[in-house]
């Protein structure tokens, strides 16, 4: 077994067509979705976030302890990162169920997923840019 493929695995489940039906569809495509969204929202109005405390090798811890509090700027680029997570959950999950909706989710997902990538580098530049 190669070591990435995991990685693989778990690419392919994002990128193929959902399969789980109704049950899926309400659950996580619309339940956990707006659970996600509200979370990310919530962080974009009122400025402040709470995450897990990841530090990376090589890298100052920003924080002590398992949860980081953030605030402001960075708080709202974590926010939209958040967002991004549960629109893609949504499209994907939802609207891949969706008779009606269903030849637009690869569209709405890859728009999400852009749209992660591109706050995933606003956060980041964010937090390395702090002042």
């Amino acid at each position: 077994m190669r070591r990435n493929e995991y990685l693989f695995d778990l690419a392919d489940w994002l990128t193929d067509p959902p399969s789980g039906g109704p049950i899926q569809m309400w659950v996580v495509g619309a339940g956990l979705s707006t659970l996600v969204s509200l979370y990310g929202i919530s962080c974009c109005l009122t400025q402040r976030a709470t995450t897990l405390n990841i530090t990376m090798r090589g890298f100052q811890p920003i924080g002590r302890g398992l949860w980081l509090e953030i605030s402001g700027t960075h708080a709202v680029t974590f926010g939209l990162v958040i967002v991004c997570i549960g629109l893609f959950m949504h499209f994907q999950w939802f609207w891949g169920n969706h008779k009606r909706l269903f030849p637009f989710h690869e569209v709405a997902k890859y728009c999400a997923a852009l749209g992660l990538v591109v706050a995933i580098l606003a956060h980041a530049y964010t937090m390395i840019t702090q002042t």
